[in-house]
């Protein structure tokens, strides 16, 4: 081939190189964007579940989601002579809010409020041996601090029920369903167990630290089924949230 006839076969292959290196970018780039175009398969199934948690439990926004609770009663439970106004500034869990303590009569009420003192949010606290219930509003969360780095957190509402941990992932009940939806790292799904009362509910850890459901395997929520309120006999009530540590 002379020097004449070599330049432009030389330009022609190049621009063909080109031409095929941007059709190939184009390509993978679509690709990326159909794998990606559905919200489930473009949203990780930890996102997936707190997005649940939001729209579920409106009430407990946006301070009351299980991890801050959990740093809160670690916090609370390893404070020592808290008394009447004992104030926790930038309370650890519900993060620039200040919290204050109100003592009365042996029960113990927690205000957050904001820098200009306006009140965020008000719930009742009960200390446990190895935890602590919540009371707030119609609600209430009962916390477990586990050893092994796996805190649990279970919440009881007239309408709605959820179950948390931070191996294990997150269960939500509500009366429409009248089934228990699962969802943690292996993504989300129907419960196997068709009954609502989270008095049936069970967990075991599976490889991975997905959550399986045992039906039937027990375990009392405040000391008695989950859709009794926790201020009648029938929900535990005082007295007996020291059994909802056993679940």
């Amino acid at each position: 081939m002379t020097s004449d006839s070599f330049f432009p076969a030389f330009v022609a292959v190049f621009i063909v190189g080109a031409i095929g290196f941007a059709l190939f970018q184009a390509w993978r780039k679509s690709r990326a964007r159909d794998h990606g175009s559905g919200t489930a398969a473009a949203t990780p199934p930890a996102q997936r579940s707190d997005a649940y948690f939001r729209t579920m439990f409106p009430e407990l926004q946006p301070y009351f989601h299980p991890e801050k609770v959990v740093r809160f009663v670690r916090e609370r439970n390893g404070t020592r002579n808290v008394v009447d106004g004992y104030t926790w500034r930038d309370a650890p869990g519900f993060n620039t809010a200040t919290a204050v303590a109100a003592i009365s009569g042996g029960r113990e009420r927690i205000r957050l409020s904001d820098s200009a003192g306006a009140t965020l949010a008000e719930f009742d606290y009960e200390r446990q041996p190895n935890g602590a219930a919540l009371r707030v509003g119609r609600g209430k969360l009962t916390a477990v601090l586990e050893v092994g780095n796996n805190p649990r957190v279970r919440y009881w509402h007239p309408q709605r029920e959820f179950r948390w941990s931070r191996k294990g992932g997150w269960q939500f009940t509500t009366p429409m369903t009248e089934r228990s939806i699962d969802s943690d790292d292996s993504g989300t799904r129907w419960s196997n167990d068709s009954r609502r009362s989270s008095s049936t509910w069970g967990t075991a850890t599976a490889a991975g630290g997905a959550a399986a459901i045992v039906s039937g395997a027990g375990g009392a929520f405040a000391g008695g089924g989950a859709s009794d309120r926790w201020d009648s006999p029938a929900g535990g009530g005082d007295g007996a949230d020291a059994t909802a540590t056993a679940y």
